[in-house]
């Protein structure tokens, strides 16, 4: 049975840059993640700060197409009937990105195989606790191996795989998502932000050639049928001004993607042998379009605390960070969908302003 310092369940941003980290520290670190990269991922937005850390693990390379293109300003209509823009010249670290996740996350993945990890790819994970200290690791095909510690980096919507791992939700979002065919090419588009009565819209240019469109609502507006839920989405399309405009020639979807969208974050996330980063730990609400960023520098955060302190210590530090981010982030939260007060009185908005400042439920391990 191979035998790792660290079992990392997730390569997303977050489990494949601390991977990274890790390996060019000389830990030795085994990466699984259960899918092999084949599927088209929901791309986004990310800050101009992810260039900064891109830069700081020596992966500026990948704020560059294919994996990125320059998102040069953010449009939106919220708050007011009148479009506002803000350009991203005011940061010193350049425009914001759009990202190809598919092709972000799988470079990120490999560039962690490359600093010496052992990547596993279609291998879901799966921890048992060992008798003393650490975790055999069951992988998807029979596999297994040994790891001293486990490292949960599965998302906003990934089980506790064994560990003691719960989560805390913060509201109700849904996402009700489709990708269009583009006819005029996708650099160097704006971010569109649209408010209605519904929710919210969000549009992003992939540099996969495709725009993301992803309507932000409460799970109980959705319809149930694929059909009625497409026709109602269209609808709902129908009204927006800004989204709409860019999507002047596009071919219409056949299918939609419904994704978790609530944010959330760990009840508990660590132990003395595991421990739980990036959308793991804290996800936000997608109207903050901090997620990969805030991963990355989880990634840091903790590579550089092990240097520092026992690995049971970092867990605590951790979870302190998370209640305190927690805090800013609800006030964050309740201040911006408090500024949208022309639809206050419709359900989805009335219940958005009420999650602002507190947990809407937990969910227990299994």
């Amino acid at each position: 049975m191979d035998r790792y310092d660290f079992a990392v369940a997730g390569a997303g941003p977050a489990g494949s840059a601390f991977t990274l980290l890790a390996a060019r520290a000389g830990y030795r670190v085994l990466l699984a993640e259960r899918s092999p990269f084949a599927a088209l991922r929901f791309g986004e937005a990310a800050p101009p700060e992810l260039r900064i850390a891109l830069t700081r693990i020596g992966l500026d390379r990948l704020a560059k197409p294919p994996f990125c293109n320059d998102a040069p300003a953010l449009m939106s209509i919220w708050g007011s009937d009148w479009a506002s823009s803000r350009n991203h010249i005011v940061s010193p670290y350049g425009n914001a990105l759009h990202l190809d996740r598919r092709a972000f996350d799988e470079a990120l993945a490999s560039a962690a195989r490359d600093a010496g990890a052992d990547l596993k790819l279609g291998h879901a994970a799966h921890f048992v606790p060992q008798a003393g200290k650490g975790y055999t690791v069951l992988l998807e095909g029979g596999e297994r191996a040994y790891a001293n510690f486990a490292i949960l980096a599965t998302g906003r919507t990934g089980g506790n795989l064994g560990l003691p791992y719960a989560r805390r939700y913060l509201d109700d979002n849904i996402a009700v998502a489709a990708h269009f065919d583009s006819p005029i090419g996708t650099a160097e588009m704006p971010t569109l932000v649209e408010a209605m009565p519904g929710g919210w819209f969000y549009f992003a240019a992939s540099p996969a050639g495709k725009f993301v469109v992803v309507l932000v609502t409460s799970a109980s507006l959705v319809p149930a049928g694929r059909d009625a839920r497409l026709r109602w989405w269209l609808e709902e399309l129908a009204g927006t001004r800004l989204v709409r405009s860019a999507l002047n020639g596009c071919p219409v979807p056949h299918a939609l993607s419904v994704l978790d969208a609530r944010g959330s974050c760990a009840h508990d996330g660590g132990g003395r042998d595991w421990l739980a980063i990036g959308d793991a730990r804290i996800a936000p609400d997608p109207l903050s379009g901090q997620g990969i960023h805030w991963a990355i520098n989880d990634a840091e955060t903790v590579a550089e605390l092990m240097s520092n302190l026992q690995l049971s210590a970092i867990a605590e530090y951790m979870q302190a960070k998370t209640e305190r981010e927690v805090g800013q982030y609800l006030n964050d939260r309740r201040d911006a969908y408090a500024r949208e007060r022309r639809f206050a009185s419709e359900p989805y908005w009335a219940t958005a302003c009420s999650q602002g400042g507190g947990i809407v439920s937990v969910a227990a391990p299994n």
